[in-house]
Order: C-alpha cells, then sequence, then structure tokens
C-alpha cells in the first residue's frame, strides 16, 4: 500500500491564503525599502530647500517599517508628496 498525500491535502485552500499574505507583505516591505533607497539618493541640501529633512525621512520610515508594520503608509505619503518637491528642487540645482 501506498500512500500519497499532496500539500493541497494538507494545507487545502488556506495555503493560497498564506501565499497571498506573504507576498502582500513582501510588496509592502519593498515599498518601504524603495523609499528609504529613494530618500539616500537625495542630497540633504534637497531636502532642506524642499522643506523637510532627509535623516528624518530614513529614520521614521525605517522605526515605523521594522517596529509598527506600517511604514508603507508613510512610504507611500513620501512618495506621493515630498519625493516630486525633492526632485523639483535637485533638477533646479
Amino acid at each position: 500500500m501506498v500512500w500519497r498525500v499532496t500539500i493541497a491535502e494538507i494545507f487545502g485552500p488556506d495555503l493560497l491564503i498564506v501565499v497571498f499574505v506573504v507576498v502582500v507583505g513582501i510588496g509592502l516591505l519593498v515599498m518601504s525599502i524603495l523609499a528609504i533607497v529613494d530618500v539616500s539618493s537625495h542630497s540633504k541640501e534637497d531636502f532642506y530647500e524642499a522643506g523637510s529633512s532627509k535623516v528624518a525621512w530614513i529614520v521614521v520610515i525605517s522605526a515605523f517599517t521594522v517596529f509598527y508594520g506600517f511604514g508603507t503608509l508613510i512610504a507611500v505619503y513620501y512618495l506621493t508628496r515630498v519625493r516630486p518637491k525633492v526632485n523639483r528642487v535637485s533638477l533646479q540645482n
């Protein structure tokens, strides 16, 4: 007698839920990392002229991502509101 057990029999549809949650979680983490990389690519002077702080953005996005898990919301705010201002300043210089 041969026993054949598949992954679907063990986990069932729960596996799809777990995979979805993991993929979404990794995607959110990647967005935070991309925001931090973007902050790092600009100079402190560009942030200062745009009315913001480079160090503060790196610390806030990192801390909220690591400790609270919702640094992505802050990263989205940075990418949509602050980044265009910093890009304008860096293009002027």
